[in-house]
Formats: C-alpha cells, structure tokens, sequence
C-alpha cells in the first residue's frame, strides 16, 4: 500500500525557526527536526569587507499529511519570509514509508485519484534534489561547479561518515571521517549537467572522494519558478 505521506524540507535563514514551526504546526505538522548548516545563493554577497561571509541556515524536516500539504507549505513560506533574496526556500518529497507516526501510518495515496497520472508524472519531473556527499572542505567546490552549470546555490550540512576506502585509525580506535552534505535544488531540464559538473570538480568516480543522487522534488516554494525554468531555454 502507497502511503499519503510527505516529507517537507525548509531552508530558512537562522533565527527564523521558530516561528516557521509555530506555523507549521497550526497548519497541520506534528512536530519538525533542525539540522543547522550554511548556504549561498546568487543574489547572496560571498564576502564582507573582503572576507568571507558565512550565510548560516536552519534545515527543517516536516513530516506530513500529503493533505495538509497545500496549507503547510502557504505557512511555512509566509512564516519563513521564503522567496526573499537570502531567506530560504522549500519543498516537498513523497515518501513510500513513514514510522514513528502512528496516526498517519494508515493514510492511503489518493494523489492518481484526484489528478490524471500523466499530470502527476510531469508536476514530479519539474525539479530535483541533488545530494552531494564530500569530504570536508570540498563542499565549495560543489557549489562553485554547480552554480556554473546554473544552480541557484547550495545548502551545506556538516556530517561524519565512513566508506570501505576510508578505515583510519588512531591508537587502534577508528576514525570517522568528517563528512558535508550539500543540498542543491535545480530544474529537471538541466540536471543533469549541473551532476558533471559536481562530478568533474570533485573526481566523485575516485575511492573515496564521495557520493551524489538526485531525488524528485514535488512541490517548490519560496523560489521564482519562471526565472529558474527560463535559464535553459
């Protein structure tokens, strides 16, 4: 059984947090997850004063109701200032499985039922997500490549992990590799361009140098969609 659910991400500027949850929550949403991280757009200065400029960002997750969807996100778009240079934006996956939630565990996918499949398919093909996972320090290298393929920015997210190519070891204890994850949302039409680019910048095809994947995106707010569509045209 295809479950209703969604999962909701917000970028906002720091600070705003809170009063995007208080939304969300009296749109519908049970609760929220923060992952703090940084970011840059382009209509954001990299520099002050001829020094770098950090852009620090709240990620939020929303686990949701695909029938609050429309309400959550007119919230959390008002909440969050979203569509302002430099505030942040949002959007919305579908998610095949969601635990933890009981009382929306039983919620029925009814998305086909309301709209035609083919509507469906293109509305799910209109933007993706690209995660890109490097080591440490290679996160501006990801943004660089990507904004030269056309992406608007990146959202960096400080994280540790470990491969089969990347085992040390320090007085026989093992060590995790620090580890960003950048969070890079782009029109399907190019993709798949800004995907060599990344690649290209940071030989992701070496032992580990990193990982990338691109996810479909639902629903986008707090971006101007024309201005974003119009770039490969």
């Amino acid at each position: 059984m295809i479950l209703n659910h969604r999962l909701m991400i917000a970028i906002v500027k720091r600070g705003h947090s809170r009063d995007v949850i208080a939304a969300a929550k009296k749109a519908g949403v049970d609760g929220a997850t923060i992952v703090y991280g940084e970011g840059i757009g382009r209509n954001e200065k990299p520099t002050f004063l001829g020094l770098p400029a950090t852009h620090e960002k709240d990620v939020i997750f929303f686990a949701l109701d695909g029938d609050n969807e429309r309400a959550v996100a007119e919230a959390v778009n008002e909440a969050g200032k979203l569509g302002k240079p430099g505030y942040g934006l949002g959007f919305t996956v579908h998610l095949s499985k969601l635990l933890g939630v009981p009382h929306l565990s039983q919620r029925q996918d009814d998305r086909k039922r309301k709209r035609g499949a083919s509507e469906l398919e293109s509305e799910l093909k209109d933007f993706q997500l690209i995660v890109t996972i490097v080591n440490s320090g290679d996160s501006s290298k990801v943004v660089k490549a990507a904004s030269k393929a056309g992406a608007e920015g990146g959202t960096i997210i400080n994280g540790r992990g470990t491969g089969v190519n990347e085992q040390q070891k320090f007085m026989n204890f093992t060590i995790d590799p620090e580890k960003d994850v950048v969070l890079t949302l782009v029109p399907s039409s190019y993709a798949e361009q800004v995907v060599e680019s990344i690649e290209q910048a940071v030989d992701l095809n070496a032992p580990g140098k990193g990982i990338a994947f691109l996810i479909d995106v639902e629903k986008v707010f707090g971006v101007n969609h024309s201005s974003l569509r119009n770039k490969n045209q």
